[in-house]
């Protein structure tokens, strides 16, 4: 019975130093506050999401809190993304024929070459073209059809696209296409017929097997004048065409070479009688 009381007496007196240590502020922080130990979610740093079209590689890191021990450990897990649709389209590529075959080529039919320069009136006329090709291994799905002035320093399209065919024409009518292209007319001068394939341009190298650009008719265009009547034609080399001070002039070296050539008759009669 007496050791029951002294034990509730010690228990007592314990009680009491509990509270007055706990409220020593010199006394050590022995266990560490709660709040120092959970790393809440509002504290973590916010990161900002790459943009869509840029390419990212970064590494997520998973912070978790170990009450048990106070510490914090990290489990770092790698992602890799890439965002965009950076998607590149790609052309048709050309067969690649032998180095050494030839370049295609344009055979004019009509004209042809044994008929020499042409001329064309710029009215009231309808022009053919006919040509073949040659050496032809990539046929082209079209051709343009264009002439050019090199004094004009112009080029005019007279079809674009035209569906490729062997052999080939072109009929120009001379009068529609000079109402289509009323501030863009033809002059009286020399142009050159141009063919080419019309995936490519006219300056493009020529390649082994496909069309080269054809440049090898040259003809004339010109303006038809109203025929003048035989009354009103004056010849330039001939006497009517020349003016009053011509005519007088002609006159005057006409009368000097008599002069001259009687003078010197003369001359050489009167000697040859002295001797």
């Amino acid at each position: 019975m007496r050791a029951t009381q002294s034990f509730g007496q010690l228990a007592v007196l314990a009680l009491s130093l509990s509270h007055t240590v706990s409220a020593w502020k010199p006394w050590p922080n022995v266990v560490p506050e709660v709040d120092v130990l959970v790393i809440r979610q509002e504290d973590q740093p916010t990161q900002t999401a790459p943009p869509e079209n840029q390419q990212t590689n970064t590494s997520r890191r998973i912070i978790t809190t170990n009450l048990n021990t106070g510490g914090i450990s990290q489990t770092a897990t790698g992602t890799g993304t890439a965002r965009g649709n950076s998607t590149r389209s790609s052309a048709p590529k050309k067969t690649m024929f032998n180095p050494q075959d030839p370049a295609g080529g344009v055979s004019m039919q009509t004209p042809a070459a044994t008929a020499g320069y042409q001329l064309y009136k710029l009215k009231h006329e309808f022009v053919t073209f006919g040509w073949n090709y040659t050496n032809l291994q990539g046929t082209p799905t079209a051709v343009d059809v264009l002439v050019s002035c090199s004094k004009a320093a112009q080029t005019w399209t007279l079809t674009q696209n035209m569906t490729f065919a062997t052999p080939a024409s072109y009929v120009w009518d001379l009068d529609k296409f000079q109402e289509e292209n009323i501030h863009s007319q033809l002059p009286t001068e020399q142009y050159t017929l141009i063919i080419h394939d019309s995936d490519s341009a006219i300056t493009d190298s020529p390649e082994p097997g496909y069309l080269a650009p054809f440049t090898g008719l040259v003809f004339g265009l010109y303006e038809p004048r109203a025929p003048t009547p035989l009354g009103e034609w004056k010849c330039a080399s001939c006497s009517g065409a020349m003016s009053n001070v011509e005519v007088r002039a002609l006159g005057g070296v006409l009368a000097m070479s008599a002069v001259t050539v009687l003078s010197f008759t003369w001359f050489v009669g009167g000697f040859a009688a002295i001797l």
